[in-house]
Formats: structure tokens, C-alpha cells, sequence
């Protein structure tokens, strides 16, 4: 496309996708060479050593000084003077700081972010041949690339005369859409076609103007004489030389396509656990659908009994003597991996099955079961009395049921066939928490049915970490595996012992009479853990640990709860010294004399200096570089050691406490961010945590405030971390304060996704620029499809919501590889950096510095 002009292109851009789409855009079009940098340093660097340059492409994303400085830079080199830029700028008026209407010295034209390969290359032409080339417009392959994009694309595209409004051009998405033929609608007022008034259209091109684009809900007419909802975007483009404006339409059906489909899956996933989890999600299927009947079936070629039904839920009293749908041919079909989509029964489909016939259903759909591999595990059969004429979203809804379905089908089968290196801790061969989780369910359906009591333990080794740090994780693996073998000798075959995460292990101890004989089981598992492990050249290591007891059906009659107080009693333990075994106990006068004392100690905890702030780095998936970190507090106590915050902050944020450690907390990282960022020259954004208790108060964006002026950090360096599980009508002034914090530049991220019950309209109204997907299912990737499902359907509806996703908890390259294969946008978690210490992450930044400080990120071709 460019070989009469060989130039040589630099491009300059802070985001990585629009690096990427730009360089994708420009490489094999006939450049000389094509160089990129990640901001306007790294471009001087580059400039120094090579500035024979014809043009550049410079973002002004942000305040932007840099590149306005960069873009007077370019023109003083020597010989440098022809050289064009164009300017890129956010299509979201919202997002921009640098105003349109205002081009910076140098600047010969704009493009838009996200990148449109098409608009680069023909604005990049157009600039060019002010130096004497004939015009770009007029060769075969310009055209040729403007009409595929136009003809190819799935929007529905019009060509508007810029100083009347009249239609020129429609792509065929448009005819499909409109019902209207391209010769129908030339030389036509768009207006009235859009349902807009002549001023509704003329306030729209004002925008246009203004801001480089404008974007509107419309009316679109169609030929038959109904209308469509449509999301319009109108914007300036260059055709044959000439400004023309390019009106986009969205139909909204898509969006609540999506809304619906992601609306049943978050509440499938709620629908329960294992055995009871079919059955439920079928009945809500049936409910939230309005369906007549669904049957779910699972399919197993080896056995010969053929398809077997697990669950079926009728709305309505169909006739007694129905014939059974594995006789009809619409099953077989299904089950051959072919889906049947009626969405209103013809007298010759009724017909050609009996089963359908008979049932009178006036719709039908049946669906394969799929699992990874797209092998049919089984079929899901939908039925209704009424056609589905008129519910065009339906069929993308149940597509979205049969892939959970068949994902619930999969682990089922996966459970029944004891996938031991699914379901195994790799280090230990223990069960892996999945695992476990599933056998405490079946062990309390089982206590439910007979009555008996049954105990779960929560065992932690003491200052593991130490161990790790001074001899090394080949030690540290060392001593997880023998601490397995002896919790392995401790209990019986019945029992099950397994590595829940890190240096945790959780048992659980069935067929329990008397609670004295889990104490003794406990004390021999404290002994057994106190004999000195041999290590090579014949030295010794001595391990201790805490263990937490709680009882079923005494402290709880759930898993969930079960868990949690087996850990409240083991912390109660390392209160006590370490080294020892304690039960849980909901009230007594122990415990309330320890959390008095530990009360106490925590109000004088930031006056005594033992509060640490840790920094957790979060790093972008396809660069995998720094782009911001977590501040997480720490309590250092002199003498119980460091106290996990899942302890401290609930009695923080009971006693309210938290106000005054948030405070602290967020000033500590402000100003620590704020000298990073000066020390080395990377605008890395720090996350802090809002509790509700902090959200309910109506000074905290002045206290925000006077923290960033006080620090000197810019306000969207700085982002404010709120749950998931926060209620918008629980926690009074919530969204308020998260308005007034986004007014004064902060950036707003949803903590914690997936363990609440947000609904989109919750997601949707909060100012959030980010989601957070929680540890507790990105650290199941590669071993829960449920997980992986929630997971990919979590990155897929941020995306749509036009929010950026972290993945936090992520600690082995199969999770990395998922995540980016899924385009999840940042991670945090243990393979790449566990929390540091403000030293110890300014030593890494150091570090970085050293190895890539001045190292520009480019790439020559030519």
C-alpha cells in the first residue's frame, strides 16, 4: 500500500493494544521500517540514534505534555521538518483529557482509540501526500481496503453528506437490517429514517464537532414500517479525498443478549452444589424463561443402556401417556452433536417426531451437552406450549444453559471417574481444595441422613515463611510433603486430610461419638508434627503447628461455616502461643478476654508503629510488566507475630477501628506511589481498599483529597478498591462518595468479583473502570470447568461494560496461559511477586530499572 513511499514509521503509545493494532495496521504495507515506543523517553532514546523518519503516530491519551513536548521535538531535529503526525485520541469523549477542539503544535490529523486499521493506514496516506504524492485515495488499494471494511462489517454503516446530512452510502449490514435497498435510500434526509429531529441531529454534529464523535439511542426505520432501537455513533472520515461522516448503528438486542445470558448464568451458578445442582438450575431455567419443559440427559457410549435422564421439570400437565423423547428423532439428532432450534412447530415437524406431536408443544429447542473437547456428553430438551415468535434473544440464552450444563456435566463425570491429577495436590498427592470441598458436601449430606457428628480441622504450620525464605522453597516443599505423611498416619482410612492452599491443610474426621476424641487426634497431631524433620548433612528441622477445630452439627451445619470457624479457632490458637490445637467457641469468656486484649493492642497498633503496608505488584498480561500494585495492610504484633488481616480487620471494621487504618493506609501509599513514581519514572497506579465502614462516611473524598495534595500523587494514579458484596442500599452514601471520588480523578475498581450478588444494573451504575475477579476462581483454572466458565464469562461481560479485568490469585503458568488466551487485561498473584514490604519493593523497581531503564520497547523492520 505504501511502496511508492517506503517511509520510515514511529509509533509512540502508552497502550500495549493500540501498539499492537497500529504495528498489525502498518507491517507488509511497503514501509522501510517500523519502529514503536512506549512513551515519549523511550522515543527521544530511539530518535537519538536513528531520526530519519517520514511520520509518527503519537496517543495523547491523558495530560499528554510529554507528547505535545515530543511533538516540538520532532520538528527542531535536523532535516527533520517534513516529518507528518497524527495524533490518536480515545473515541469515549469520557475518557479524554486532551481536548479535540485544540490540535497540539505539529499535529496534521487525529485517529481514534481503539485502533481501526483502515481509518490508520488512510489518514497516514492522506498526510503523506501533502509532500508531493499523488493522492492516496485514488490508488486500487486504498479503495479496495475502505470498501472491504465497509462491505465486511457487522454494524450497520451509513455515509452521510457532511453539510447536508443525505445518505450516500449504506453497507449491506444496513439493507439486511433496514429492509431498504442501497439505491432506495440515497440522496434521503437520515433524520426522520432515525427517528430524529432535524435539531435532535443538528445538536449531534455539534457534539461531532466538538469532540470528534457523538453517540445517540435512536429510532432506525425499517421498510415494513416497524422500528429497531439502535445505538448510533457519528463521526468525521475521509472518503476519495473528502470529509464525509460515518454513521455507526448497534442494534440493542445484542447488548441484552448478553445481559440476559450472563443474568442466568451468575444465577446457575447459584443454584447449589454437586448432586442438587441439575435439578435446580433446570427449575430455574424453567422459571426465569418461562418454559413448559426441560429435560437434561447424559449420553455414555460405552454403556449400552443408552441416554439416561438425570432431571426433568414440567410446568404444565402435558398427557399421561407421552411418548418418550428417546424414540423420536429430534433426540437422535441432538445426541449426533446437532442442535434443533424450532421457534414455532409447523404441522410437518410435529409429524416427523412423535414425541413433539404428542406434547403439543407449540416450540421446541434440543441442544447438545459439550464438554472442552466438543464431545457430546448429553442433551438439554426445551419445550413450550406458545411459539417463540416475537423472543428473537431466547435462542442465545439457552445456548448460554447448555454450555453450563455441559461443563456441570463434565465435572460430574469427572468427579465419577476420580481424575486424580485434576482433583490432587501436585506436591503432596493430598486432595487439592476441589476436592475436599466436595467430600465435605458429601459428608454433610450423608451426617443431614443419619445424625451423626462429624469435625473439621484447619491446620497451619507456624512461620512457614521463614522456612521458605532462609533455606529455600526445595526445604519449604520438603517439609509440606512430610507434614502430608503425618497427617496421613494421624487419622483413619475413612478420613480425608488435604493440602487446602499454601501451607494449610484441612481434614476432616467422620463417624465422631464423644468431641474428646478429636482433641485427642489433634494433640497427636501436634506431637507428631514437633519430631524433628532430617535434613542433608545430617541437620535437623523442628516444625510446630496451629490447628482450629469446629464440630457439625454443634458450631455450624454448612461447609462454608464449618471452614470459617475452624480458621477462627486456629488463629485462636496461634493467640495462644502457637504449638497447640483449639476449638471453636461462639461465646465464652476466653474469648472475649482475647479479643478485648486484641482490641486493645490494635488501637495502639499504629501509634506502636506495628502496621506495615505491603505492595502487591499487578502486571499486564501481554507485556508482563508493572503497571500498578495493591497496598494491603499488615499487622506486625511483637509478640504473636504477624497477624493475618482476615483476623484483624473484621474486629477493625466492627470496632471502627478501620476509619483511622484506612486513613493511615492511604496516605502511606499514596505518598510511597507518589515517590516511585519520581524515583523511576513509571506512572504506576496503586490500589487501596475501601471498607463499607469508611464508605458510609460523608467526609471521606475530602480525606481522599487531602492525601493526594498532601502526597502530591496525581488523582488517577490512584485507584479505590470496593467489594463486590457491598449493597448499594445497605451502605448509606456509597454511591455519593464513589461519584464524588470519580469527579475528583480516581479510578474505581470492583473487588472481590464473583463471591457477592452484584446485578449488571449494580455494575453498571458504579463508576468502576475495573473488575477484580477473586483468587478463589482464577486458582481453580485447569481444575474446575465451573470456575473457568465463571471466569471466561466475567472477562467477556467487563468487556462488554467496557471495563478492564484483573485477575487476582494467579500462581502457575496454566493460569497465565487461560487468562490471556481469555484477553483478561492485568494479573496479580504469586508467580509473578507475592505483597512486599515498601523496601523490598523498592529494591525491585530498582532492579527493573537497572535491567530495562533505558531499553525502548521497539521493533525494526525493513
Amino acid at each position: 500500500m505504501f511502496a511508492k513511499l517506503a517511509p520510515q514509521i514511529l509509533i509512540v503509545a502508552s497502550d500495549r493494544d493500540d501498539r499492537r493494532r497500529l504495528f498489525d495496521a502498518l507491517d507488509g504495507q511497503g514501509l522501510a521500517a517500523l519502529y514503536t515506543a512506549r512513551d515519549a523517553r523511550q522515543a527521544r532514546s530511539l530518535l537519538s540514534e536513528n531520526a530519519d523518519l517520514q511520520a509518527v503516530i503519537v496517543d495523547f491519551h491523558g495530560e499528554a505534555h510529554d507528547n505535545v513536548a515530543l511533538c516540538a521535538y520532532l520538528h527542531s531535529l535536523p532535516g527533520a521538518s517534513g516529518i507528518r503526525v497524527l495524533g490518536m485520541l480515545s473515541a469515549d469523549p469520557a475518557q479524554r483529557v486532551w481536548g479535540y477542539q485544540h490540535v497540539p503544535p505539529g499535529v496534521d490529523d487525529w485517529v481514534r482509540s481503539p485502533v481501526d486499521a483502515d481509518e490508520v493506514r488512510i489518514k497516514l496516506l492522506t498526510v503523506l501526500s501533502k509532500d508531493g504524492v499523488s493522492s492516496p485515495l485514488q490508488s486500487a488499494g486504498a479503495i479496495g481496503d475502505y470498501r472491504f471494511a465497509f462491505e465486511c462489517d457487522d454494524d450497520e454503516l451509513l455515509v452521510l453528506d457532511a453539510a447536508t446530512g443525505e445518505i450516500l452510502d449504506v453497507n449491506p449490514a444496513f439493507e439486511r437490517g433496514s429492509g431498504y435497498g442501497r439505491e432506495q435510500l440515497r440522496g434521503r434526509d437520515v433524520a426522520p429514517l432515525l427517528g430524529l429531529s432535524e435539531s435532535q441531529f443538528a445538536k449531534m454534529r455539534e457534539s461531532m464537532e466538538k469532540d470528534g464523535s457523538a453517540r445517540r439511542r435512536c429510532s432506525r426505520g425499517r421498510a415494513n414500517g416497524e422500528s429497531d432501537v439502535v445505538d448510533m455513533t457519528l463521526q468525521p472520515v475521509t472518503r476519495g479525498g473528502e470529509v464525509v461522516h460515518l454513521a455507526s448503528l448497534r442494534d440493542r438486542r445484542e447488548l441484552e443478549a448478553a445481559r440476559m445470558a450472563m443474568g442466568l448464568l451468575a444465577r446457575m451458578q447459584a443454584t447449589g452444589k454437586g448432586e442438587d445442582r441439575m435439578g435446580a438450575s433446570a427449575r430455574l431455567l424453567a422459571d426465569l424463561l418461562q418454559l413448559d419443559y426441560v429435560a437434561v440427559y447424559s449420553a455414555r457410549p460405552e454403556l449400552e443402556d443408552g441416554p439416561q435422564l438425570l432431571t426433568r421439570e414440567l410446568r404444565r400437565q402435558f398427557t399421561s401417556d407421552a411418548p418418550d423423547p428417546l424414540n423420536g428423532g429430534t433426540l437422535k439428532l441432538v445426541l449426533d452433536g446437532r442442535p434443533v432450534l424450532l421457534p414455532a412447530i409447523s404441522p410437518q415437524v410435529a409429524q416427523n417426531d412423535d414425541f413433539i406431536a404428542r406434547m403439543g408443544f407449540g416450540a421446541f429447542a434440543g441442544l447438545p451437552l459439550l464438554d472442552e473437547r466438543r464431545n457430546v456428553l448429553g442433551a438439554l430438551l426445551i419445550g413450550s406450549r406458545d411459539s417463540w415468535r416475537g423472543r428473537p434473544l431466547l435462542a442465545e440464552t439457552l445456548r448460554v444453559a447448555a454450555a453450563r450444563f455441559g461443563f456441570d456435566l463434565e465435572l460430574q463425570r469427572a468427579r465419577e471417574q476420580g481424575r486424580a491429577k485434576g482433583l490432587q495436590d501436585g506436591l503432596t498427592g493430598l486432595p487439592n481444595r476441589l476436592l475436599f470441598n466436595d467430600r465435605l458436601e458429601t459428608t454433610l449430606r450423608e451426617a443431614r441422613r443419619t445424625g451423626e457428628m462429624f469435625s473439621v480441622l484447619f491446620v497451619d504450620l507456624d512461620r512457614f515463611k521463614s522456612i521458605n525464605d532462609s533455606l529455600g522453597h526445595s526445604v519449604g516443599d520438603k517439609v509440606l510433603s512430610a507434614v502430608a505423611e503425618r497427617l496421613r498416619k494421624s487419622v483413619r482410612g475413612s478420613d480425608t486430610v488435604a493440602r487446602y492452599a499454601g501451607d494449610e491443610f484441612t481434614v476432616i474426621l467422620r463417624h465422631i461419638t464423644q468431641r474428646d476424641d478429636v482433641k485427642r487426634i489433634a494433640e497427636k497431631i501436634v506431637n507428631l508434627m514437633e519430631v524433628p524433620l532430617s535434613l542433608e548433612g545430617d541437620s535437623e528441622l523442628r516444625m510446630t503447628a496451629s490447628i482450629g477445630i469446629s464440630f457439625y452439627p454443634d458450631d455450624a451445619t454448612s461447609a462454608d461455616d464449618l471452614l470459617k470457624y475452624a480458621d477462627v479457632a486456629m488463629y485462636n490458637a496461634k493467640g495462644m502461643g502457637r504449638n497447640n490445637y483449639q476449638v471453636y467457641q461462639a461465646v465464652s469468656e476466653e474469648s472475649n478476654q482475647q479479643r478485648i486484649a486484641l482490641e486493645s493492642n490494635l488501637r495502639k497498633a499504629e501509634d506502636n508503629g506495628e502496621l506495615r503496608v505491603y505492595y502487591q505488584p499487578q502486571i499486564d498480561v501481554e507485556s508482563e510488566d508493572i503497571v500498578g500494585m495493591e497496598a494491603l495492610v499488615r499487622w506486625e504484633h511483637p509478640e504473636l507475630g504477624m497477624i493475618s488481616p482476615g483476623f484483624f480487620i473484621p474486629l477493625a471494621e466492627e470496632t471502627g477501628l478501620i476509619v483511622g487504618i484506612g486513613e493511615w493506609v492511604l496516605r502511606t501509599a499514596c505518598a510511597d506511589a507518589y515517590a516511585w513514581q519520581q524515583r523511576y519514572g513509571l506512572r504506576l497506579r496503586v490500589g487501596v481498599n475501601l471498607s463499607a465502614v469508611q464508605l458510609r462516611q460523608k467526609s471521606l473524598p475530602k480525606m481522599v483529597a487531602d492525601a493526594l495534595s498532601s502526597s502530591g500523587l496525581d488523582p488517577s494514579s490512584l485507584e479505590l478498591e470496593v467489594t463486590e458484596s457491598i449493597s448499594v442500599k445497605s451502605v448509606t452514601n456509597l454511591m455519593e462518595n464513589l461519584d464524588a471520588l470519580h469527579e475528583i480523578g480516581c479510578q474505581i475498581a470492583i473487588d472481590d468479583f464473583g463471591t457477592g450478588h452484584a446485578s449488571l444494573d449494580y455494575l453498571r451504575r458504579l463508576p468502576a473502570r475495573r473488575i477484580k475477579i477473586d483468587q478463589s476462581f482464577v486458582r481453580n483454572i485447569g481444575v474446575d470447568p465451573d470456575d473457568e466458565a465463571i471466569v471466561k464469562a466475567t472477562i467477556d461481560m467487563a468487556h462488554s461494560l467496557k471495563r478492564d479485568v484483573v485477575a487476582e490469585g494467579v500462581e502457575i503458568e496454566p493460569h497465565l496461559r487461560f487468562l490471556r488466551e481469555h484477553h483478561c487485561d492485568e494479573v496479580q498473584g504469586y508467580l509473578f511477586c507475592r505483597p512486599l514490604p515498601a523496601q523490598a519493593f523498592d529494591r525491585m523497581m530498582a532492579e527493573r530499572q537497572r535491567l530495562f531503564g533505558r531499553r525502548i520497547e521497539s521493533d525494526a523492520i525493513g
